[in-house]
């Protein structure tokens, strides 16, 4: 597997256990779809650590990525980006990988689903479609406990106000005082809500039983498994 030299051009908090962490990739050769993934590799204490995380930029901006990391005590490197990491170290990452992707020829509309920092492989597809002006009605049904872990929303409700074909919706499934918007997971009544037609494709992301459910939930409702596209992290 080819690897590229990359440069930490910023960290930046962005949710009480996410951290995002910007790269700058000066080979012209680095590549990835919307929705792919690329192993991170750092080295800590004389010792090379890798793990992979979701890319959430669109590849329409060439150069710079941005990885968007939750704190764990587990992982090595999850614990270097929030601990150790500074501006101007030097990692290494692989080419995009991974098959959950979109491509405009794949479906005019899309739903994006995603829980918690699974959303990750999301924002990038979401992000895509907006920087490349492309005309896909996008749907992102964004799932979390606690509404302050939830990623980019004020550039995510800003994106939804300008573009008539981009729609965020975000719901919060834990007693939440701060929060006024949609309650509860995602459910039969959510998804009616979205009104979207048969050619609709469904990207799913998020903790292992989310997922599960999801797809289960969408096939009884009558979706189709070839409709259905998804990801699982655990």
């Amino acid at each position: 597997m080819q690897l590229f030299d990359a440069q930490v051009a910023a960290i930046t908090p962005a949710t009480p256990s996410i951290h995002v962490l910007r790269l700058d990739i000066a080979d012209a050769g680095f590549r990835f779809l919307p929705g792919q993934w690329v192993d991170l590799s750092v080295e800590v204490d004389g010792t090379t650590h890798t793990s992979g995380y979701s890319i959430t930029t669109s590849p329409i901006h060439q150069g710079q990525i941005e990885l968007a990391i939750k704190a764990s005590a587990r992982h090595p490197v999850a614990r270097w980006v929030h601990e150790r990491a500074r501006v101007g170290d030097r990692v290494r990452v692989s080419q995009g990988q991974g098959p959950f992707v979109y491509l405009p020829e794949m479906s005019d509309n899309v739903v994006l689903i995603g829980g918690g920092v699974g959303v990750t492989p999301l924002l990038s597809i979401f992000r895509h479609v907006r920087d490349a002006a492309l005309p896909t009605r996008t749907h992102l049904l964004y799932s979390v406990s606690d509404s302050r872990e939830i990623l980019f929303r004020d550039e995510l409700e800003t994106a939804a106000r300008m573009h008539d074909n981009l729609h965020v919706s975000f719901t919060v499934t834990q007693p939440d005082v701060h929060w006024h918007g949609l309650t509860g997971r995602v459910d039969p009544v959510k998804l009616h809500a979205l009104d979207v037609p048969d050619d609709t494709l469904y990207y799913l992301c998020g903790p292992k039983g989310m997922v599960e459910d999801m797809s289960t939930l969408l096939h009884d409702l009558g979706v189709p498994m070839s409709r259905i596209i998804f990801e699982k992290w655990w």
